[in-house]
């Protein structure tokens, strides 16, 4: 089953960020030299980040006598420049899992599956330079104080403009998921999405273009499902999770989410190649996996992790069978093939 990807957000106020100087690295520290009992990650950031921390770094960390440090956010050429000068100074990162496919054994590294059980990982979720540890959504979700009564049901309502008038705000760039998100609505069968007819989606795209605006970071869409910008967003079910929590007027709309998962690679050439190793077979476990969901409102991709969940989070949790019963599965394959024309296309259309 391949799935797409993207990132989740979490619960905040983690304590673990401060035990692994996550502050210090996000505020632009450089991170140490590898020197054998180190790990240097690498991820997005925010709450979201933190709970990596709580659930696998620190644990992880305990158990190995290793020290951790943070950085990011992950960044594709920031990688390609690393391994090119020869200067991996990130061991693990945090990717889409379109990344790992395309650029396995070049850009990262491939495992040692010989620690790594992958008989509870939902098939196609990882791959030969990559394991998965979240499942999550890119979905509708509208402002509440906008819509009542008859409110959006269906990517086709984000783009009906007379029946619900209103701002509209996408990611801004092409592998996430907006380009899907339109062919669906214009009318594409899930089984028929791919390969993708872009020229389509952008048609479709420009019937909302006046009414659209981008986000470029998840931290921006949250804020502004917090703030009320927007009346529709297509964003990351786990950023409707932390801004519902934080008393943003949202509500979910599941139909043909955009099903996908976060994976983490090894650098090619990490300077602590054994502990990056180390690390991978510790978050591919249960047990970090579920303490990782409790933490936000994202799904293990191990399923033989069983977290407990709050209302809130269960409301947002994409492994419900409801919620997979109307999922849309995205072809990995297909976007390590043309992430590259696909994203030029996106910058020239977006900034027409």
């Amino acid at each position: 089953m391949h799935q797409r990807t993207l990132r989740q957000l979490p619960a905040a106020g983690l304590a673990a960020a401060a035990v692994l100087a996550l502050a210090a690295c996000s505020s632009g520290a450089a991170p140490d030299e590898g020197s054998g009992d180190s790990l240097v990650f690498a991820s997005y950031g925010s709450a979201y980040q933190d709970a990596q921390n709580e659930a696998f770094l620190t644990p992880w960390a305990e158990e190995s006598g290793a020290s951790v440090q943070n950085d990011g956010p992950t960044s594709y050429p920031k990688i390609q420049q690393m391994v090119e000068s020869g200067n991996a100074i990130w061991d693990v990162a945090d990717t889409e899992p379109y990344f790992p496919v395309a650029n396995c054994g070049t850009l990262v590294e491939e495992l040692d599956f010989t620690n790594i059980d992958t008989s509870n990982f939902p098939e196609g979720t990882w791959s030969d330079c990559s394991i998965p540890i979240a499942q999550y959504s890119t979905m509708l979700i509208y402002n509440t104080d906008t819509y009542s009564g008859d409110v959006p049901a269906t990517p086709a309502d984000f783009f009906d403009l007379e029946r619900f008038p209103g701002t509209r705000v996408v990611p801004n760039w092409a592998g996430a998921g907006a380009l899907e998100f339109a062919l669906l609505a214009d009318g594409v069968a899930p089984e028929d999405l791919y390969p993708l007819d872009t020229e389509r989606a952008y048609a479709k795209l420009d019937t909302i273009r006046d009414s659209l605006t981008f986000w470029d970071t998840s931290s921006e869409s949250q804020q502004s499902m917090e703030d009320g910008a927007a009346d529709m967003w297509l964003a990351w079910s786990g950023r409707g999770y932390e801004a519902e929590n934080n008393g943003a007027a949202i509500a979910p709309v599941w139909q043909d989410n955009l099903l996908s998962w976060a994976s983490l690679s090894i650098i090619k050439g990490s300077k602590n190649a054994e502990n990056a190793q180390s690390f991978i077979e510790y978050a591919a476990t249960a047990e970090p996996q579920a303490r990782f969901a409790e933490l936000q409102p994202y799904s293990p991709a191990n399923l033989a992790a069983e977290p407990e969940l709050s209302e809130l989070q269960e409301k947002w949790n994409v492994a419900k069978a409801e919620v997979q019963d109307q999922s849309v599965v995205t072809d990995v394959q297909w976007w390590a093939d043309n992430s590259a024309e696909a994203e030029a296309e996106w910058t020239a259309w977006s900034t027409s």
